[in-house]
């Protein structure tokens, strides 16, 4: 193999290395962008429904003088339910864990509620966060005021 084929060589695996770089970074940039949607709904609120399955007045800024409720609906079908279910809401400020609901999941399971112990927390940015079996399936950041 004389130079110029070993020059043409390398200039030839040089653009494919390139082409597979940006291949991978236009991938990850498309998959960041478009997450998959979960089934499962996550819901705020400081006013229950009538059959409190629900709230009324959901929302991302609340008062911590009234109780808030988080509630993750689950889909009807299309899961197993088998699962340890994990309710959190974190404080962004400190990064800990404020309130916490551990939850087995069985055929039964349609719903979870949390009733947030909110009233003593600072005013802040929390995060609601729903995790299956250590995998997030769903979050709400929020904001606690006077």
């Amino acid at each position: 193999m004389n130079a110029g084929q070993k020059k043409a060589l390398g200039i030839i695996g040089g653009l494919v290395a390139v082409i597979a770089i940006v291949a991978v970074v236009i991938f990850l940039v498309y998959a960041r962008s478009n997450p998959q949607q979960s089934p499962f709904g996550l819901q705020m609120g400081q006013t229950l429904n009538s059959d409190e399955t629900g709230v009324t007045d959901s929302g991302t800024s609340f008062s911590r003088t009234k109780p808030i409720y988080a509630i993750a609906d689950y889909p009807e079908t299309g899961i197993t339910r088998d699962h340890t279910a994990i309710l959190s809401v974190i404080s962004e400020s400190t990064g800990e864990v404020v309130q916490q609901q551990k939850v087995e999941e069985d055929d039964s399971t349609q719903q979870i509620r949390m009733d947030l112990d909110n009233t003593n927390w600072e005013p802040g940015i929390y995060e609601l966060t729903f995790a299956r079996s250590g995998t997030m399936v769903g979050s709400i950041n929020f904001s606690l005021h006077q």
